[in-house]
């Protein structure tokens, strides 16, 4: 295998341990229960003593710079991943879950508009086609529970999807390594969640589910999806986020015994069936680690 084929193998296994490891995030949090600004805050203070172990002790494993700080993309980067964990958080509050996924889904849609309009990685029609049926089988499994919400909500889970596409393409076009920038959006969500969290405190049903969440998941999941857009497209690297979409629903009907669907296995078998043929495909043609020698996506 060629060196740029090793590099894109390297960015699609991130994106797949990335969205593996998110999509245990759901079932967990409904273990440990608690209000949705507690869970904010936890899960965005945790990782942060996580990413400073591996930014000093494990140079290996990363290339952030000895002070990120001075690098204004990475403040950029982890300033918008943070704006967008509010805006998530925001949208749970005021709309439907449905209507929340649904347009979550448009993530890969933006992120490939962003990166062709920005940095000049026109998607191939591979990947249109791939982010077509991703929307495709999104609609599949929430269509039982669409309705019209409110614009409110709307606007903030469509404030999220935007941030974390234009997160995904300013790390794409930096090419440099992005994994410790979820961090520092910790840090700007927790200041956020803080005083509302004081205000409205009610203790979580789980402190260990609710820890464990924030020690593991989240940091494995932030640091590998924040790092495979310096080896992928930008589209392709958002894609990966909808696997969380497909398996939650699994992973909360093995251990809570919820009913799963026939929309659900649908849409699922759709979503996941286009993930597979995509990034099969991407495989047959490696393209540039960095963004600034793009290749189509």
């Amino acid at each position: 295998m060629t060196k740029l084929g090793s590099l894109q193998v390297v960015g699609i296994l991130l994106g797949l341990v990335g969205g593996l490891v998110l999509s245990f995030d759901v079932p967990v949090i409904r273990a440990a229960g608690g209000t949705p600004w507690l869970l904010l805050l936890v899960r965005s203070l945790l990782p942060i003593p996580i990413y400073l172990v591996i930014w000093k002790t494990l140079p290996a494993l990363h290339d952030t710079p000895r002070n990120p700080l001075r690098s204004i993309t990475w403040v950029k980067v982890g300033i918008v991943y943070g704006l967008s964990q509010i805006c998530f958080t925001t949208s749970v509050f005021n709309t439907s879950t449905a209507n929340l996924v649904f347009i979550l889904a448009f993530n890969p849609l933006l992120a490939a508009l962003l990166a062709w309009w920005w940095i000049g990685e026109k998607p191939r029609p591979v990947t249109w086609l791939a982010i077509f049926c991703t929307i495709i089988g999104v609609a599949v499994i929430v269509s039982g529970g669409l309705r019209a919400g409110t614009w409110f909500g709307d606007f903030f889970a469509l404030a999220a999807a935007i941030t974390l596409a234009l997160a995904i393409t300013l790390s794409r076009k930096s090419g440099a390594d992005m994994s410790m920038a979820p961090g520092l959006g910790g840090l700007v969500a927790a200041g956020f969640a803080l005083p509302l969290v004081i205000a409205h405190y009610e203790p979580p049903q789980s402190w260990t589910w609710l820890i464990g969440n924030g020690l593991v998941l989240v940091p494995l999941a932030s640091l590998c999806l924040a790092a495979a857009p310096r080896f992928i497209s930008a589209p392709q690297a958002a894609i990966f986020y909808l696997l969380e979409t497909v398996l939650a629903p699994i992973w909360v009907w093995l251990f809570f015994a919820e009913t799963i669907t026939l929309e659900t296995m649908i849409g699922g078998a759709i979503v996941l069936a286009s993930i597979s043929v995509h990034t099969l495909w991407s495989l047959r043609r490696p393209r540039p680690q960095r963004a600034e020698a793009p290749m189509p996506a």
